[in-house]
C-alpha cells in the first residue's frame, strides 16, 4: 500500500466531512427562506449531495484511522 494513500484517506475524509457539515449547517441554518408566496425554488441546494459527502468523508476518515493503526512492524 502506499504511504501516501493513509494520511489521504484520514486527512482528507475529515476535511469533506467538515466541509459538507459547514455546507449542511449553512443551508438549514443560514440560508434564507424563500418567502410563502415565492413558490419551490427551481434551483435549490442539493442537500442530499451535502449528506452523501459527509458519509464518504466519515467513511474515508474511518478507514484512514484503521488503516493506520494496522501498520506492519518494520
Amino acid at each position: 500500500m502506499p504511504t501516501w494513500l493513509v494520511p489521504t484517506l484520514k486527512w482528507g475524509g475529515i476535511g469533506l466531512a467538515i466541509i459538507a457539515a459547514v455546507a449542511i449547517l449553512y443551508v438549514r441554518f443560514i440560508a434564507a427562506a424563500p418567502a410563502p408566496e415565492a413558490g419551490a425554488p427551481s434551483g435549490g441546494a442539493p442537500v442530499a449531495l451535502y449528506w452523501i459527502l459527509f458519509g464518504i468523508g466519515v467513511v474515508a476518515a474511518i478507514a484512514g484511522f484503521v488503516l493506520e493503526g494496522r501498520k506492519r512492524p518494520t
